[in-house]
């Protein structure tokens, strides 16, 4: 069950990025708003692994995941938003 509730969380950061890059940054993502949950949902997983060892005091006060489950809330939106940006890029940065 705790690895539904996390696949659900790096969801809903991927979700949260995409709506700001998509929405209100209107960036022109490859695949859309979905796309851009795809890459920004990989972007936190990977942030959460790789970026845990670099933040690791701030990482252990959101360790618990807003204490709803064990995802690393900050590395994994600093992870999705990186993912998001180069993938932004690829797209040579278009407008919508």
């Amino acid at each position: 069950m705790d690895v539904i509730i996390d696949i659900i969380m790096y969801m809903v950061i991927g979700g949260v990025l995409s709506a700001f890059f998509y929405y209100w940054r209107k960036r022109d993502l490859l695949g859309g708003y979905i796309g851009g949950i795809i890459i920004a949902s990989l972007g936190a997983i990977l942030g959460s692994f790789f970026l845990i060892y670099i933040i690791d005091p701030v990482i252990r006060f959101l360790q618990n995941g807003a204490y709803i489950s064990n995802v690393n809330i900050l590395s994994g939106l600093i992870g999705g938003y990186i993912f998001l940006y180069i993938f932004n890029k690829i797209n040579h940065d278009r407008i919508r």
